[in-house]
């Protein structure tokens, strides 16, 4: 019993101190026809870090030439010739003294490679 109560206790206390930091965690998701993207974002009043996790849909291709990913209108911008589609695209984001993302943003994605273009929405689930 004494074994129980103490797993319990210790596990209200690592919760109880996890969430008195201030810190919000927010899942934003969105999809185009070949494209799936998250981001996962820790935030406080005046900064926010995390990783943007970018997927082609279809597993017919190895990888994508001439690749840009423009996110939330040129706030994150990554460029690249030749990419591997082994395993997801991950650009990471960081910035402190700025005004964070909250529930309502929307983050806007635009996706070029091999010359097509798609366009859609990452929004908190």
């Amino acid at each position: 019993m004494r074994k129980i109560a103490f797993v319990v206790l210790s596990f209200l206390f690592i919760t109880a101190c996890s969430e008195g930091n201030g810190d919000a965690y927010i899942t934003y998701e969105g999809n185009s026809n070949n494209w799936k993207g998250q981001l996962q974002l820790s935030r406080d009043d005046s900064s926010m870090n995390g990783t943007y996790s970018f997927r082609l849909l279809s597993g017919e291709m190895t990888e994508v030439e001439n690749l840009t990913l423009n996110i939330n209108e040129g706030g994150t911008i990554l460029k690249e010739e030749k990419t591997l589609l082994d395993q997801p695209i991950e650009p990471s984001i960081q910035c402190s003294g700025c005004l964070p993302f909250d529930e309502d943003t929307i983050i806007p994605v635009v996706i070029r490679w091999n010359g097509k273009v798609e366009t859609f929405h990452l929004k908190a689930d």
